[in-house]
């Protein structure tokens, strides 16, 4: 699946793809942009198929329908949508273009890097554990960022050592992305990532 957000401000690729053998990517992920920002959530339900896509399209609904809430609350009305679910990890990313900052905050093994044409990269590291329903700390963390910069979002099924340099490049959003489907085509794990650039 491939899907594109973009205005003067963002250009973003979302793409996933299932593991090998299964039809239903147990991975979810919301992207919309406004006039005022960019939100995108990249969820992984626990194990793959059917089930950890009940657990991670619960959580893509939830940001779905409250997307102009701050990303704290967000991510606690994902956790609280999870209890008797399976659980899942989550990275919630919320740009707002005129102050040039971004909101970020994750749990679990959802990976994120943004890379600013300085040299500079934000790195945050995620919460361990999961979301379940259960009582959670989170850490939602605020930087400001640089015209061009540019970020990649992925769950553990992109398995690439490379991501830091690949997002440092002069490579486009599109030739990155179109790099990552190649090297992701055989997969042991379901797989989602959304490459962007800001202006």
């Amino acid at each position: 699946m491939l899907e594109l957000e973009l205005n003067d401000y963002i250009e973003a690729i979302a793409y996933q793809i299932p593991k090998d053998g299964n039809v239903i990517n147990g991975d979810s992920f919301f992207m919309k942009v406004t006039d005022d920002y960019f939100i995108c959530a990249v969820a992984d339900g626990l194990g793959s198929g059917e089930h950890a896509y009940y657990s991670s399209n619960a959580i893509r609904e939830v940001v779905e329908k409250n997307h102009d809430q701050e990303v704290k609350l967000l991510i606690d009305c994902c956790n609280q949508v999870l209890k008797n679910k399976r659980g899942a990890t989550l990275s919630i990313l919320k740009v707002h273009f005129l102050p040039m900052t971004f909101t970020y905050s994750a749990v679990g093994n959802i990976q994120f890097i943004l890379s600013c044409p300085s040299g500079r990269i934000i790195y945050p590291l995620p919460v361990q554990g999961y979301l379940s329903g259960k009582p959670q700390k989170y850490r939602c963390e605020t930087f400001t960022y640089e015209k061009g910069s540019k970020f990649i979002i992925h769950t553990d099924g992109l398995a690439n050592p490379g991501i830091k340099s690949l997002a440092s490049s002069s490579s486009s959003i599109e030739e990155i992305s179109n790099y990552l489907k190649v090297i992701t085509k055989t997969g042991k794990d379901d797989m989602t990532y959304i490459v962007g650039q800001l202006f």
